[in-house]
């Protein structure tokens, strides 16, 4: 045993006065300041839950250490992840603390700008919706449209809750009857605002007009 640990004994002496002087190197240099913009990251947003608002895209943090570091430092190793986990739907105020910044080792957080960012968070519901169909155009004359089928009648629909509540179904795209003198089958897509939906469970439907003899 006491070979093995006089073994390349002034090697393993060589490295602690390194170590040593190093250290006290390190302790001894001036610590200076410098700011970067640091890309905000976000983690976990409460599920069933989604940003209307976000915070910007960068912030400014201010970090202080050794001279000899900070002159070395890039902002690629500096990282900001803010932690969604307790927000709640509505206006969020979320306060940037050290511990949402990764920085190395000899390098401390001394503020950022801004302290504080704002994000709204709004609920995601599903609906079923019913399917309306929007016709354009006249049949050939002495026609006319009986009845109009959908197939299916509904659609369930996701969005966020407060432009959910207020709609009352889904129109298609226009389908255009001119100059029918029979009944005829259509698959027409939904017309549906992107902002208004997150997803749909389909977006095309089938749509039968009856087209009789009429006045």
């Amino acid at each position: 045993m006491k070979r093995i640990f006089l073994q390349d004994l002034k090697l393993k002496a060589l490295a602690l006065i390194f170590a040593v002087a190093l250290w006290f190197f390190v302790a001894g240099q001036s610590s200076t300041e410098v700011g970067f913009l640091i890309p905000v990251g976000l983690k976990g947003t409460p599920r069933g839950m989604v940003m209307v608002s976000v915070p910007p895209d960068e912030i400014e943090v201010r970090v202080m250490g050794p001279k000899f570091v900070i002159n070395n430092l890039s902002p690629s190793q500096i990282q900001v992840g803010l932690d969604m986990s307790g927000a709640r739907e509505g206006l969020n105020n979320l306060r940037i603390v050290p511990g949402d910044i990764a920085v190395p080792m000899g390098v401390e957080v001394v503020k950022t700008r801004p302290v504080s960012v704002d994000i709204r968070l709004e609920r995601l519901i599903t609906v079923n919706l019913p399917i309306k169909v929007r016709l354009t155009g006249r049949p050939a004359s002495g026609y006319k449209v009986i009845d109009v089928n959908v197939s299916p009648r509904s659609v369930a629909a996701t969005g966020v809750r407060k432009e959910m509540r207020d709609l009352s179904g889904v129109y298609t795209k226009p389908v255009d009857v001119s100059g029918l003198t029979s009944s005829a089958l259509f698959t027409v897509q939904l017309d549906m605002p992107a902002k208004e939906f997150r997803s749909v469970s389909y977006d095309k439907v089938d749509v039968k007009v009856v087209i009789g003899k009429g006045k």
